[in-house]
């Protein structure tokens, strides 16, 4: 018979999520790869990568997708910014082809601050962090200084009305709607925001299929 999880269970999941760790943050990665594959590949999408653009992902988790983002144009320089050393390791491991050649280049970080020079970055983008950011204000007018000007922003999020009902999302996670994402965004001094309201089908953790609404958020710096 099955056991059931217990909160204590769904709080190491939880932190697993944040930041993975050890054996169970490689499986905690190659997971949230699979789940997020639709929301990482819209957002790179969204982005519409030019020819010798920089690009900064923030929270890359194992860098499966990291391949067809280098496919959309030529010269792509991809820099990815994680908080999980773990996750780092396994991300050079999935993408050594590209990392020997140069193409990509991984940095871990604070969660607070990157360690980038002012107007670095052409594209940035996020999928499913910032729910972790402890100061969402502060990390959004420092995501805003390693852009170059009217370079774009893409942040993705799944509705709070979705994560919530996640039993894990108690725990250490700040759930936001379309209408606080969009105010973030634009008092930390980004212009012409907009969103896409997106929905797709996912397998949940039982492996039953739900459905998932998410947004796009793209503004310009």
């Amino acid at each position: 018979m099955e056991s059931k999880l217990t909160e204590k269970d769904f709080n190491r999941i939880a932190e697993q999520l944040a930041c993975p760790s050890g054996e169970h943050g490689l499986k905690i990665g190659k997971m949230m790869h699979a789940s997020n594959a639709g929301m990482t590949h819209a957002a790179i999408d969204a982005l519409n990568i030019q020819k010798n653009e920089a690009v900064l992902e923030i929270g890359h988790g194992n860098g499966g997708h990291i391949n067809y983002l280098l496919e959309k144009n030529e010269n792509i320089a991809y820099f990815g910014a994680d908080i999980s050393s773990t996750i780092i390791n396994e991300a050079k491991k999935v993408n050594e082809g590209a990392l020997a050649h140069g193409r990509i280049h991984f940095e871990l970080t604070d969660g607070t601050t990157l360690p980038f020079t002012d107007e670095k970055f052409d594209k940035v983008f996020t999928v499913n962090t910032i729910y972790f950011w402890n100061d969402p204000m502060g990390y959004l007018t420092e995501i805003k200084r390693v852009m170059r000007s009217n370079g774009l922003l893409v942040i993705a999020f799944a509705d709070r009305g979705f994560m919530e009902k996640l039993p894990f999302t108690k725990y250490g996670f700040t759930l936001y709607n379309l209408e606080e994402v969009i105010h973030l965004i634009a008092v930390a001094g980004f212009k012409n925001v907009k969103a896409i309201a997106k929905r797709e089908r996912i397998a949940d953790d039982k492996g039953i299929e739900v459905e998932r609404s998410y947004y796009l958020v793209e503004a310009t710096a």
